[in-house]
């Protein structure tokens, strides 16, 4: 894994299931916290569907409990069904914000939000074998 401190890769990953992401993405926000975030995590899920293309999903979260803003990119070594309307998932695109957040924090997570519209981006995030391709398209 490198680390760039706002953009993290996490490639190849080997999660079995819906539960086992949301705790790897509530530990890497805050371990001492990560049963809340874990709670945040499915009250989102809740609200409506995370899935933004074929494959990807953009589940987000914004609390004081989340202790650095961050962008999680994990994708997983198989796909895996989160649910009857979330299947064969496979890039898991995480925003992590923690509550009042700099402008210029919000203002580089919208710019990169909006990337995500380009499905040649999501086409690159999805089939780029190596961390430091991702890195540098970033």
């Amino acid at each position: 894994m490198m680390n760039d401190n706002f953009f993290q890769v996490f490639l190849d990953q080997t999660f079995k299931n819906k539960a086992h992401v949301q705790r790897f993405i509530a530990e890497f926000a805050n371990q001492t916290e990560a049963e809340e975030l874990i709670a945040l995590l499915q009250q989102r899920e809740k609200v409506g569907n995370t899935m933004i293309a074929e494959h990807v999903i953009l589940p987000h979260l914004e609390s004081p409990k989340i202790e650095q803003s961050q962008v999680l990119l994990i994708r997983l070594a198989e796909p895996i069904d989160f649910d009857e309307k979330t299947p064969a998932v496979q890039l898991i695109i995480t925003i992590l914000l923690k509550s009042n957040e700099s402008q210029g924090t919000k203002k580089k997570i919208a710019q990169f939000t909006r990337r995500l519209a380009d499905d040649d981006f999501i086409d690159q995030l999805l089939s780029f074998e190596k961390e430091a391709e991702i890195y540098q398209i970033l």
